[in-house]
């Protein structure tokens, strides 16, 4: 299973976005079953909101079908308590924390992401069983 993080998908969706091209290939290059949380639900709702669009809860989950990924429904509580003790290990701000925790508890073993952060600490996720992509 591949966690898409959330700027891969907006990255995929924006044809404007820099990365756009990046996020195509990275997307166009992988088989598997690819997911997300909530957690992406909800930031893909507050970008949509902030950038003004209407329905952006709507438009989140639009966005996740476009990208071809399911929601897989995760306790958060769980993936908060876990986020908490990955917190010194990996020293990520704290939505990669919970991205990271969340790709952890629904099994995947592979995270797409465009963020400098998450990929700086590659090695140390990748010993916890997720490759960085």
């Amino acid at each position: 299973m591949i966690c898409l993080d959330t700027d891969i998908i907006i990255s995929y969706l924006d044809e404007l976005d820099p990365n756009h091209q990046t996020a195509v290939e990275l997307l166009s290059g992988i088989r598997g079953r690819r997911v997300v949380s909530w957690l992406t639900i909800v930031e893909l709702s507050s970008v949509y909101s902030r950038a003004g669009m209407e329905s952006p809860a709507a438009l989140a989950l639009y966005s996740i079908e476009k990208v071809g990924a399911e929601l897989v429904d995760l306790d958060m509580e769980t993936v908060i308590r876990e986020a908490l003790k990955l917190s010194s290990r990996l020293r990520l701000k704290t939505l990669d924390l919970l991205h990271i925790s969340a790709s952890l508890q629904a099994g995947c073993r592979f995270f797409m992401t465009l963020d400098k952060e998450i990929r700086k600490a590659s090695d140390e996720i990748g010993k916890m069983g997720i490759r960085i992509i």
